[in-house]
C-alpha cells in the first residue's frame, strides 16, 4: 500500500495531459515543488477541479507513483487572489511563473514556501499600485535570496528580513527602487533564464 502524504502547497500552474487529466505544480511546505498528475480532474463530475486553480491555496494529499506523484485529494482550497483585480492577478502570475522557472526539482524549502504564500496574499490585497509594486519587489528578492541566487549585502539585508505589509517598508522600497531592479536584475541574469 502506498503512503498518504498529506501538506500545505499553492498551485503555481496546472497543464493539461490527454482528455481529462490535468498535470499540476503544487509548491508545498514538506515537498518543495511537486509535478503531480490528477486523473480526471478536467471531468464535469471531478471533486478536484476546482481545488486545482492557479493560485489556490490548499491541503493536499498526494501518493508517491512509480514514475511520478498523484494527486489524490484536496482540502481546505482558498484562491489566494479572490476578488483582487486583473492587475493584482496578473503580478501573482508573473511570480508563479517565475517560481516555476527557477525552482527545480523537489528540495524542501519551509522559508520559501513562507515567503510565498506570504507574499501573494499581501500581493492579492495590496490597496494601491505602488504598494502593489513594492510587494511584488520583495516578493521577488525573497525567492531569489531563498533561492540562493542573490548576494548576501547589507543593503539588501532589511528588504529580505522585513514584513510584507509594513508602510515603511513601501516607503523604502520606493526609495530605494533603483538598487532593488539593479540586484533582481544580475541575479536572474546570472540564472542563465
Amino acid at each position: 500500500m502506498h503512503q498518504l502524504h498529506v501538506c500545505e502547497g499553492v498551485v503555481l500552474g496546472k497543464r493539461g495531459v490527454g482528455e481529462a487529466n490535468v498535470l499540476v505544480f503544487i509548491l508545498t511546505s514538506e515537498l518543495g515543488l511537486v509535478r503531480a498528475m490528477a486523473r480526471s480532474a478536467r471531468a464535469e463530475s471531478s471533486k478536484l477541479r476546482y481545488g486545482l486553480e492557479p493560485l489556490t491555496h490548499a491541503r493536499f494529499t498526494l501518493v508517491r507513483g512509480k514514475n511520478e506523484w498523484k494527486l489524490v485529494g484536496v482540502e481546505q482550497a482558498s484562491r489566494v487572489c479572490a476578488g483582487a483585480s486583473y492587475a493584482r492577478s496578473r503580478q501573482s502570475g508573473k511570480v508563479a511563473k517565475l517560481l516555476l522557472r527557477l525552482v527545480q526539482g523537489e528540495e524542501v524549502a519551509p522559508a520559501l514556501y513562507e515567503s510565498v504564500k506570504g507574499g501573494l496574499t499581501a500581493l492579492a490585497r495590496a490597496p494601491e499600485t505602488r504598494g502593489a509594486e513594492s510587494i511584488e519587489s520583495v516578493l521577488v528578492l525573497k525567492i531569489l535570496y531563498h533561492l540562493g541566487y542573490l548576494p548576501h549585502t547589507e543593503e539588501l539585508k532589511g528588504f529580505i528580513d522585513a514584513d510584507f505589509f509594513s508602510l515603511e517598508l513601501a516607503e523604502e522600497v520606493m526609495r530605494s527602487r533603483r538598487l532593488l531592479l539593479r540586484a533582481i536584475n544580475e541575479s536572474l541574469q546570472a540564472t542563465g533564464l
